[in-house]
């Protein structure tokens, strides 16, 4: 056990080697410390409002290990509020979502309503002799919520900077997920929910930047043709970037010569909707998100993780630190077709359900991280994050005029090494808007 409270974390994290210290994954102490320094000052994301159609839908999420409720209220604006009666401390929500203007703790009945006040109280002229504070046991509210083109983040830390400076360059990469049509994207009904036994670090290390697992993780997928063989090269040719865009969050993208080669790398059973939506991309994108950049994967700070031609979302509950909860949703374009709609539900159930065939592979993966970060001799070996240490595009306008954020190759750890940079930095209580990219 160690002291954390009066240790530092930076020497945990050498960027210029490329080196991590395994402690990070299995010390106790330190993860307390990370839901202090992490998980209660990021902006952390809870859903999307295509959950939140019409006035007082909800629905329950965490804020790292703090259970909250995201509300429309009848006023349609947008809240969350600490899950805990101010009695007791019980949940006054059990349930995932649904419709309600008030919720009563099932413990003593306190009743609150969806905006947080607390409403009525039994007992409150018998027992309580009218002298409770009312007004000062509401529910607990998050310090800012906010939503980023329908993507709902809040955080608990009011000193945190606005939510379109803490995503910075990451929006304007994020575009090319959410923002392809007119409208936006919207998540189909339901939400996948699962225990790993791994530390949460390791699913988003994965998400954030891990092109180079793929061939031999997921080798046998491929072999077998359920991928879409074709459109793959073997091995390690992929043409394209890994791009840091600061703060923690990182961003994999392939690159496309024309529109023929945008619809070579589309998945089979989506290249007619890939067809069908070019046109209204390429005019809302323009040329470079719109045409050559095709994005695949990323992560935003801390642990939210997008892969987007498999139309998957997800977020990494962390739950002690050997024990992870992922919560994953299957979103589409709001103008997709129902037949495409079905192929991407499919398509998501089949490859990152929690059965799925990747997902498999990536979990056994995880798990195994975590086990051999446990033992003594094990933490004294440091994980090696090297691959592309000083080969990173020192000018990214190279590449394209319009190109944001640090650059590296497809095959390159930078997104990791920052990944866990933005983690030691905030660990010894820096801003969470500390610029990442400019490491």
């Amino acid at each position: 056990m160690v002291d954390t409270n009066t240790r530092h974390f930076q020497h945990l994290v050498d960027i210029s080697k490329g080196e991590i210290n395994r402690e990070m994954f299995s010390d106790p102490d330190i993860y307390q410390q990370e839901l202090k320094q992490i998980f209660a000052r990021c902006w952390l994301f809870l859903g999307h409002v295509s959950q939140l159609p019409n006035e007082n839908d909800f629905f329950t999420a965490y804020m790292g290990e703090d259970p909250v409720i995201v509300t429309r209220h009848s006023d349609g604006q947008l809240g969350a509020f600490l899950n805990m009666c101010r009695h007791r401390g019980n949940r006054v929500c059990r349930a995932d979502s649904g419709n309600q203007r008030l919720f009563t703790c099932p413990f003593h009945g306190w009743t609150f309503a969806n905006s947080g006040h607390l409403k009525t109280v039994p007992g409150y002229k018998q027992v309580y002799h009218e002298k409770l504070d009312m007004e000062a046991h509401g529910l607990i509210p998050v310090a800012r919520i906010d939503d980023y083109k329908g993507m709902i983040f809040a955080t608990f830390d009011e000193n945190a900077p606005a939510l379109d400076e803490y995503l910075g360059d990451m929006a304007w990469y994020l575009d090319m997920a959410i923002d392809r049509r007119e409208g936006g994207i919207e998540f189909l009904p339901g939400t996948h929910k699962w225990r790993i036994k791994c530390n949460w670090k390791f699913p988003v290390d994965n998400f954030i930047g891990d092109s180079y697992h793929g061939p031999v993780s997921h080798g046998s997928a491929w072999e077998v043709g359920f991928e879409g063989m074709p459109r793959r090269k073997k091995g390690y040719g992929y043409e394209g970037f890994q791009i840091n865009a600061g703060n923690g969050h990182g961003f994999g993208v392939r690159w496309a010569e024309n529109e023929d080669q945008i619809y070579e790398m589309a998945l089979p059973e989506f290249l007619s909707y890939e067809e069908e939506r070019f046109p209204e991309t390429h005019a809302r994108l323009g040329d470079l998100r719109g045409m050559h950049l095709s994005p695949m994967h990323g992560s935003i700070f801390p642990n939210f993780s997008i892969l987007w031609q498999s139309g998957n979302m997800r977020v990494w509950h962390p739950r002690g630190v050997g024990e992870t909860e992922g919560w994953s949703w299957c979103f589409v374009d709001k103008k997709a077709t129902p037949e495409h709609r079905d192929l991407v539900r499919v398509h998501d159930l089949q490859r990152h359900g929690t059965s799925g065939t990747w997902e498999q592979d990536d979990v056994d993966n995880w798990v195994q991280s975590t086990l051999s970060s446990r033992g003594y001799v094990g933490r004294q070996v440091k994980q090696n994050l090297s691959m592309g240490v000083e080969h990173e595009i020192s000018d990214p306008k190279s590449i394209h005029p319009d190109m944001r954020g640090r650059i590296a190759g497809f095959q390159n750890e930078i997104n990791q090494r920052q990944l866990y940079a933005q983690w030691a930095r905030m660990m010894d209580g820096a801003a969470p808007n500390v610029s990442g990219a400019n490491v």
